[in-house]
């Protein structure tokens, strides 16, 4: 048990709940990258600053409006995850942001490891990587194990119980028509 009110989520689950809510908001990225597409061949420049901006506004306003909503995104629901504040209680807007911020800030030094990989050698994508495996390893140090995005917010990942079956045959109603 995690000491709260559900179990502690795993690594494989937690990747999981990260692949698909990444395909959905990659399939929101590429709606809105319809539009730049649009607007690039109307106008004959390119906005790929915009784009990218709007990108991570796009999976800002995604992951804010399910977890301050529910407490779970669709990949979350998927895996029996739901994110709670350390009191067990639903996440406020301030929590989800920053919560977001620092997972952004994670993902960029991975995506600067490949650069600089890339451009400049192996032995420079290690030194970047060498940062983003020391935020992981603090996971390892907190009583908790929560990951450095959960620490900073004040949040947490709960595994819930498995449910059997859909919704509406365990609330005892058939299914709406």
């Amino acid at each position: 048990m995690d000491g709260g009110d559900g179990f502690r989520v795993g690594l494989l689950r937690r990747l999981g709940s990260v692949v698909y809510d990444g395909l959905l908001i990659l399939a929101l990225w590429m709606v809105a990258g319809l539009g730049f597409v649009l607007i690039g061949d109307l106008t004959g420049r390119a906005l790929i600053p915009l784009q990218f901006v709007t990108n991570l506004l796009i999976a800002w306003a995604f992951l804010f409006w399910f977890w301050t909503r529910t407490g779970q995104t669709l990949g979350m629901q998927t895996w029996n995850i739901v994110l709670r504040d350390q009191a067990g209680g639903p996440v406020n807007r301030w929590q989800a942001t920053l919560r977001y911020l620092v997972a952004l800030a994670q993902w960029l030094i991975v995506l600067l490891a490949v650069f600089l990989g890339r451009e400049h050698g192996p032995l420079a994508g290690i030194a970047a990587s060498a940062g983003l495996v020391f935020a992981i390893g603090l996971s390892l140090l907190h009583p908790q194990r929560l990951m450095l995005h959960d620490w900073l917010s004040g949040t947490r990942l709960v595994r819930l119980p498995r449910q059997s079956g859909p919704r509406w045959k365990r609330a005892g109603a058939p299914p709406s028509q």
